[in-house]
Order: C-alpha cells, then sequence, then structure tokens
C-alpha cells in the first residue's frame, strides 16, 4: 500500500499576504487601510486586523517594505489625527496567485494615493544588505555544526536572496551605488 505523506502544522505562506503583495505590487505604494479597502472590495470580507497582522507579518519576512509613518491632521470620529504607515512591495514577496486572483488584481485602479511618496531605494538595499551579511556570518559560523543537507538548504536560501535582491532593487537605483552595496556580499558558493 502507497502511502501519502502529509505535512503537520500550518502551511507555509498566507493566501492574504500573498494578494496584498500583489495589490501592492499593482498600486506601488499604500497605506494600511488603504490596501483593507482596496483588499475588502476586490477579494471580500477580510477582517481589517487580519490586513494589519499580514502586512506586520510581511515586513519580518522583507516580503514587505514599510518605508514611511506619516500623521495626518484632519477630523476624524476619533480625533484630529491619524498616523498612515506607508507600504511598498519587498524583495522576496511571493506574487505567485490563481488565474481568478490575478485578473481580480488587474481590476484594481493603479495608483489611488493622492499624493506622490518617494522612497529612498538606496536606505532600503542597504537595511536588507546589513540583514543579509549577518545571515551569512550565522551562516559561517554555524558551517561546521550543521548537517550536509542543513548546509545546502541554508546556502540556497541566502543564494535566492542574494539574487532576489539583485533582480529587485537592480532597477530601482543606480548601478554604480547598487554594485558598492553588494560588493562586501559574498554569498556562499553552490
Amino acid at each position: 500500500m502507497n502511502k501519502i505523506k502529509t505535512m503537520k502544522g500550518r502551511p507555509i505562506g498566507s493566501i492574504i499576504r500573498n494578494r496584498i503583495a500583489a495589490i501592492l505590487n499593482h498600486v506601488d505604494i499604500s497605506y494600511g487601510y488603504e490596501v483593507y479597502k482596496i483588499y475588502k472590495e476586490f477579494f471580500g470580507q477580510v477582517h481589517i486586523r487580519t490586513i494589519y497582522y499580514n502586512l506586520k507579518k510581511g515586513i519580518e519576512k522583507e516580503e514587505i517594505i514599510l518605508f514611511k509613518i506619516e500623521k495626518e491632521l484632519g477630523d476624524y470620529s476619533w480625533g484630529n489625527e491619524v498616523e498612515k504607515i506607508y507600504y511598498a512591495i519587498g524583495p522576496y514577496a511571493n506574487i505567485e496567485l490563481p488565474v481568478k486572483d490575478l485578473e481580480i488584481i488587474e481590476k484594481i485602479p493603479k495608483n489611488s494615493l493622492k499624493k506622490s511618496i518617494d522612497i529612498n531605494w538606496e536606505n532600503e538595499l542597504k537595511n536588507m544588505t546589513e540583514s543579509l551579511k549577518k545571515e551569512i556570518i550565522e551562516y559561517n559560523e554555524r558551517y561546521n555544526v550543521l548537517s550536509n543537507q542543513g548546509k545546502k538548504l541554508l546556502k540556497e536560501k541566502i543564494n535566492q536572496k542574494y539574487n532576489k535582491l539583485k533582480e529587485y532593487f537592480g532597477s530601482k537605483i543606480k548601478k554604480e551605488k547598487f554594485q558598492e552595496l553588494l560588493k562586501d556580499i559574498n554569498p556562499p558558493t553552490p
């Protein structure tokens, strides 16, 4: 009899986070409540806390970039001030969605923000390269205690992250600055 292996626990990733990343990829830049309104309009009921949880989780996984927090004055039901946190898609985002979802994403207006916001891509790349450098140092420190499978998996993960950084930021900042920031990163060779 052929036994099928089943995974225990929660599956890796989140369809909601993937949809949020696809929305951010489509609209470029947005703040949390705007993402919530878009998601709710195009994908149906979702709790606002779920959106904010997935935005936070996306930041932790570097799938989403938090790049600006701005206070805005106005006449709101809770007071006269609101804090808008602006997000953009990050280099490690997974925007692979079912065709049905991709068709829905295409119906979303490109950028509904009323003002233009500049992102300091150089600073974002610098932060992410620092994070990757730490991973490489940690890999080198743990090299002798890792199993061969562990070495291989970690090496592949680091190389994938390095390549995604190059792909993502290559078009966002000047080539010279891009190369300068990546020059100190030496991912483990396959």
